[in-house]
């Protein structure tokens, strides 16, 4: 790491960012047994229905061969968010909204250990599958606080974007609600931008190998 750089960073960043190339390679090789689960149903309804729909749709999990990933960070405060990265679950709204999921908090916990996920989750950026399945009375979407996706506050809440799978930027909220394909997330703040190539040192652990300030 670059020495400039790294005294920007506050102690929960900078071991944010260390432990985050790790904590990738937990979150797709537990994506890839969640994904064995819903294609043999082993999961049990509605939810195996519904995760074997969204996740019908996915870009794929896959990390290659070189770990790279980015990240937006304010100074003088300890958050920091995951942008982009080589691995697709860097990246994907769709990824994130599973990695958020109430319904599989207890999934996640247990193959990722409960530490690395709640430390995921405050790494990645909220999102949320923008469908039409009717809310139990009582109950409001976690997060958003509301009792429908109909609510009008949900669609004039700063900093929102909804994306189809392709990334594509949707406008139509009831289009968007009726396709089923579209998820809901928070853009990230500005803020300073790091790119970060991860490698293994001769220990077989994941490692920061460059930290550099993105132009």
């Amino acid at each position: 790491m670059k020495p400039d750089l790294t005294a920007q960073l506050s102690r929960k960043q900078r071991e944010a960012v260390e432990s985050a190339g790790y904590r990738i390679l937990r979150w797709a090789a537990a994506r890839k047994i969640l994904q064995a689960r819903v294609s043999k149903a082993r999961i049990g309804e509605p939810l195996g229905s519904f995760l074997a729909h969204w996740m019908a749709l996915a870009p794929g999990s896959e990390v290659g061969a070189e770990l790279w990933l980015s990240f937006d960070y304010v100074q003088d405060q300890d958050g920091i968010t995951l942008t982009a990265g080589s691995a697709s679950l860097a990246s994907a709204p769709l990824e994130q909204a599973l990695l958020h999921l109430p319904a599989l908090r207890s999934f996640w916990s247990q193959e990722l250990r409960r530490q690395h996920f709640e430390a995921l989750q405050s790494l990645v950026p909220k999102a949320w599958f923008l469908d039409g399945a009717e809310i139990p009375p009582g109950a409001v979407i976690q997060g958003l606080e509301a009792v429908s996706w109909l609510d009008p506050q949900l669609r004039v809440g700063q900093g929102w974007k909804l994306q189809d799978p392709r990334g594509l930027i949707r406008q139509d909220w009831q289009a968007a609600l009726a396709s089923r394909d579209c998820v809901l997330s928070l853009q990230a703040s500005a803020g300073t931008k790091l790119n970060v190539l991860y490698g293994r040192d001769d220990k077989e652990q994941v490692v920061v190998r460059s930290l550099e300030a993105s132009p």
